[in-house]
C-alpha cells in the first residue's frame, strides 16, 4: 500500500553510518530502519568482543527477540549490514584508512549514538569516548561527499546544572572548552587527569553528564557547515510499541530500581516522589532520530553563523510523570505479574529526608543482609547479601541527584518536527509523548522485564502469584512482630524509668 511518508522516501536507497549499533538504543534503531524503510546499507561501527569478530557479533545480535518481526520482512537482514571495525576509545575511532575512504564515498546519513553511559566512568575514558570520538567523527563527516544529515545523540540531562532545559547550548556552565579539556588530558596523562575530576567537572554530579555537555560544545565549535543536529532524549526505558512492547536488554538506571524492587531486594530509595521523571521509551527515541535526520536534510538550512538545532524528547507537560506515579504503577502491575524468582514481598519506599533514609536502609537493607548472610554461613554457603547491598546503595547514590531535583524541559523544536510530519509518518515513526498511556507502558515494561531479563515464561505467573501471597503474609507477620517488639521495648524502658 502506498503511503505518504516523507521519512520513508528520504531513506530509500540511502547509506547510513551508525555508531553505538550494538547498544540498547542502537539495536532498536537498526531494527526500525531495516523494517520500515528501504535503506540500502547500514554501516555499523563495531568492535571485536569476547573473542568474536564484528560479523560474528551481529549474527548473534539478530537472534535476539527484538528482531523476530524484522525477520518476517527481511529474512536475511545481514545483507543490509556492513560492519566497520573500530573502537571509540581509539584515535579516529579506530577506523582503517580503507574503511574511512568507503564511508567518505558512500555515506548519506550519520547517526552518532555511541557513548559510555556509566555515571562513574573514569574521566579519561569518558572524555575519550564521549568527546574525542565525536570530534574525530565530525572530521570524517566533513569529507563525506554525499552527507545530508548528521544526528548527534546527547542527553536531556547533559546540562543537568540547569533545571529548565531549553533547546539551546549551555556552554556558559562548563568552565572549560572541549579543546582545552583535551589539551589538559594530553599534558597530564590519564592517571593525573582522572585525579582532577572534581576540579574539572565542577558541580556536575558525574563524568557522564559533564562529558556529554562538553561534547555538545564540541559540536557547536567543530561542526562548521555540517548538516548536523543534536537529539536529547530523557532516561531511556523499554520499548512502548515496536517491535515488541516492553523489550529491554539491560539493567540501566530506573530499570535496575524496578528489577531490584520486583526481586524483593531493593526496598528504600532516597528521593522526592513529587519530582518529575524524565523517562522515554527507546522506540520513540529511534523514531525521533529518524525524523531528525529527515528534517535536518530537507527542512533545515545550515547557516555558518547559526547554531545547530537541538531537539528534546521528554514527557510532555500535558502528560507528565512523577517518580511517585512511577512507583505506583510498578506496585499496581507488580501484583498482577510478579517475578517467580523473588526472594521477598516487593515494595519500595521513597525517603525525602537523608536521616530517615539512613534509618530505613539500616532496617530494610543492612540488618536483613547481615541476617541472611549469617544463615548462609550456617548452611556452609558464602555470604553475599551485605556485599550486594553495598553495590545497590552505590548505584542508588548515582541516581540521587536526578531524583531530588525538579527538571523541566522545552520541546518547541521537537514539536515543530512532529507538526512537519505527514499523518502516515506520525503513525510509522511515532514519538508523541502526549498520547503515551503511562499505566499501559509500565505494565508492558514489567512484563518485558520478566520475559527478557528474568527469563521467566508467562506460564509461571500463577505460581508467582501464590508465592507473592505467601510472602505478603510473612511480610505482614514480620512487621507486626517488629512493631510489637519495639512497643514492648519502649514500654519496658518507660516502666524502668518511672519505677526508678
Amino acid at each position: 500500500m502506498e503511503m505518504d511518508s516523507n521519512i520513508q522516501n528520504f531513506f530509500r536507497n540511502k547509506n547510513v553510518f551508525l555508531t553505538g549499533g550494538t547498544g540498547f538504543l542502537g539495536k532498536v534503531f537498526i531494527e526500525k530502519l531495516l523494517r520500515c524503510t528501504e535503506v540500502q546499507h547500514i554501516y555499523v561501527l563495531t568492535r571485536p568482543k569476547a573473542g568474536k569478530d564484528v560479523n560474528e557479533r551481529f549474527s548473534q545480535i539478530f537472534k535476539e527477540p527484538l528482531f523476530e518481526k524484522l525477520l518476517t520482512v527481511r529474512p536475511n537482514p545481514l545483507k543490509s549490514i556492513k560492519t566497520i571495525s573500530g573502537d571509540c576509545t581509539l584515535p579516529n575511532l579506530g577506523i582503517s584508512q580503507d574503511d574511512c575512504q568507503e564511508l567518505i564515498e558512500n555515506i548519506d546519513v550519520v547517526i552518532h549514538s555511541a557513548a559510555t553511559v556509566r555515571f562513574n566512568e573514569p574521566l579519561s575514558n569518558a572524555t575519550q569516548i564521549n568527546i574525542e570520538a565525536t570530534i574525530d567523527l565530525m572530521k570524517i563527516a566533513k569529507q563525506m561527499k554525499h552527507l545530508k544529515a548528521f544526528v548527534h545523540v546527547s542527553s536531556a540531562f547533559a546540562n543537568c546544572l540547569v533545571l529548565h532545559g531549553e533547546e539551546r547550548f549551555y556552554t556558559e556552565h562548563l568552565g572549560i572548552t572541549s579543546d582545552e579539556l583535551l589539551s589538559v588530558k594530553g599534558i597530564l596523562g590519564n592517571e593525573k587527569f582522572d585525579r582532577m575530576e572534581l576540579e574539572l567537572a565542577g558541580k556536575f554530579p558525574n563524568t557522564y553528564c559533564f562529558t556529554k555537555s562538553v561534547a555538545e560544545e564540541a559540536v557547536l565549535k567543530h561542526s562548521d557547515t555540517l548538516p548536523i543536529c543534536i537529539f536529547r532524549p530523557g532516561i531511556i526505558l523499554p520499548t512502548c510499541e515496536e517491535p515488541v512492547p516492553g523489550w529491554i536488554d539491560n539493567l540501566y538506571g530506573p530499570m535496575s530500581v524496578l528489577y531490584g524492587s520486583a526481586y524483593g531486594v531493593l526496598r528504600v530509595m532516597y528521593g522526592n516522589p513529587k519530582q518529575p521523571a524524565g523517562l522515554v521509551p527507546v522506540d520513540f527515541c529511534a523514531n525521533m532520530m529518524l525524523a531528525c535526520a529527515w528534517y535536518t536534510a530537507t527542512a533545515v538550512k545550515q547557516i555558518p553563523s547559526k547554531d545547530p538545532p537541538i531537539y528534546n524528547l521528554v514527557p510532555d507537560e500535558k502528560n507528565t510523570l512523577e517518580w511517585g506515579a512511577y512507583k505506583k504503577y510498578v506496585e499496581e502491575h507488580g501484583v498482577q505479574i510478579p517475578l517467580a524468582s523473588m526472594i521477598w514481598y516487593p515494595f519500595l519506599i521513597f525517603a525525602k529526608n537523608v536521616y530517615f533514609y539512613r534509618f530505613l536502609t539500616l532496617v530494610y537493607h543492612t540488618l536483613p543482609g547481615y541476617f541472611i548472610d549469617f544463615l548462609l554461613l550456617l548452611m556452609g554457603k558464602p555470604a553475599r547479601m551485605t556485599r550486594a547491598y553495598k553495590k545497590i546503595h552505590k548505584q542508588c547514590n548515582l541516581l540521587r541527584y536526578f531524583l531530588n531535583h525538579k527538571f523541566t524541559f522545552d520541546t518547541t523544536n521537537s514539536k515543530m518536527v512532529w507538526k512537519a510530519m505527514t499523518p502516515d509518518d506520525r503513525r510509522l515513526f511515532n514519538f508523541d509523548m502526549v498520547s503515551l498511556n503511562w499505566s499501559n507502558y509500565f505494565y508492558n515494561s514489567l512484563f518485558g522485564l520478566r520475559r527478557f531479563l528474568a527469563k521467566e515464561d508467562p506460564s509461571t505467573i500463577p505460581q508467582a502469584k501464590k508465592l507473592l501471597r505467601r510472602l505478603h503474609v510473612l511480610h505482614c507477620v514480620l512487621h507486626a512482630l517488629v512493631f510489637v517488639g519495639l512497643f514492648w521495648l519502649l514500654w519496658s524502658l518507660l516502666k524502668f524509668i518511672t519505677l526508678s
